[in-house]
């Protein structure tokens, strides 16, 4: 789904997609792709990072100097007991901001990370739900384990969770004017078209090359539509998107695009807090005999490539 994130931008760059050339824009959304690729890899890598560094701590050596012999013997004990702590860890479902490790009776327990990776980036910052901006959304995960489990210091001890609202530092955000949420549905359309530009253009489309072409040949990009609603019904693959399945490009996007959240609201037209493909389409102006699921067809094509 983060796929999407690369192809929208800020209200500002609204301006230069509606009085700038095609080619300027498309060296905007190829920036976009640059910058978002960096930041979505924020996240995981402080997970991975938290976790090894977790790991070497464990190893760390200390006390007076030892013989080579002694020294071997530690090494290889310390090596038994980390294979332990890892067959036992995979059997260990931990979450948000915890880590797993194995208490004195070498039994596997989730705990609070430690510490996250100091990040000075703003690109990296992340913004709560209670509108606190925090360096990444690794320290965001470990003040609300810290919090959820009234440990010191969590931020705020009166809350019991914590949760992200969207990426990028805490701002006022603005309202969608009435014309620019009227313009959206189009918008929408000619992003979803140049994201499948822009996965053509570093051989990523794979199997989807024709759908490529097809939309190209429609004003309404409607094979562009189809294929993000696939994309985007995930877990499980029902034919509705929810709004857990939203959730990721809510995040991403609702601090640049002021009229996403509010569109996405007005497509779900029944109120479920689900969309279907019938409404994806009618939202975004399908002519209603193009919009067919095409959803196992799609997904056969993305395991081939």
């Amino acid at each position: 789904m983060e796929l999407l994130r690369w192809a929208f931008v800020s209200r500002g760059m609204f301006s230069l997609f509606t009085c700038c050339t095609m080619r300027h824009l498309l060296l905007v959304a190829l920036l976009a792709v640059i910058f978002s690729a960096v930041f979505a890899k924020g996240g995981r890598r402080q997970q991975r990072q938290d976790v090894q560094s977790d790991i070497a701590d464990d190893v760390e050596e200390g006390g007076e100097e030892e013989s080579d012999e002694d020294e071997k013997v530690d090494v290889y004990a310390e090596e038994k007991r980390l294979r332990m702590r890892i067959d036992l860890c995979k059997k260990k479902k931990c979450y948000r901001g915890e880590v797993c490790r194995l208490d004195n009776r070498q039994q596997a327990e989730c705990v609070c990370l430690h510490e996250c990776e100091p990040e000075v980036d703003p690109r990296y910052h992340v913004c709560s739900t209670k509108n606190q901006t925090y360096e990444s959304e690794c320290e965001l995960d470990r003040d609300h384990c810290l919090c959820k489990t009234k440990q010191p210091g969590c931020s705020n001890a009166r809350l019991n969770k914590i949760q992200l609202d969207y990426f990028g530092g805490c701002r006022k955000l603005t309202k969608c004017p009435d014309d620019e949420f009227e313009e959206f549905p189009i918008r929408m359309k000619e992003w979803l078209f140049l994201v499948m530009k822009q996965l053509a253009s570093r051989d990523e489309l794979g199997e989807y090359i024709d759908l490529l072409d097809k939309a190209r040949n429609d004003a309404n990009h409607t094979e562009a539509v189809l294929w993000k609603f696939c994309d985007l019904d995930s877990s499980p693959q029902d034919r509705q998107v929810s709004r857990r399945e939203l959730q990721y490009i809510v995040q991403s996007l609702k601090a640049w695009e002021h009229c996403l959240v509010p569109f996405l609201s007005m497509c779900d037209q029944d109120s479920n807090r689900k969309i279907t493909l019938t409404e994806w389409g009618a939202c975004l102006g399908v002519n209603s005999k193009k919009i067919s699921d095409k959803c196992i067809d799609i997904r056969a094509r993305a395991k081939r490539h």
